[in-house]
């Protein structure tokens, strides 16, 4: 009677690959992270959100100037 190990060989490659992939995509993240790209575009964010509204069909009114600050500390 003869019996045959099971062959192991390869079984390890995906679990590999999906570390690597994974420790990459993670370095990469932190690298922009702490070092953000320089040629953003600044500009006022209200416009952004205004266009997001816009495009979901709400409607941005602006803060009652008379409420706001109203709040006072003792």
């Amino acid at each position: 009677m003869q019996v045959r190990a099971a062959d192991t060989r390869g079984r390890l490659v995906p679990a590999i690959a999906a570390a690597a992939v994974a420790v990459l995509a993670t370095a990469a993240l932190l690298l922009i992270e702490i070092n953000p790209p320089r040629n953003e575009a600044v500009g006022e964010p209200g416009m952004i959100t205004a266009a997001a509204a816009n495009r979901a069909g709400a409607t941005v009114r602006p803060t009652d100037p008379i409420t706001t600050g109203s709040v006072r500390y003792r």
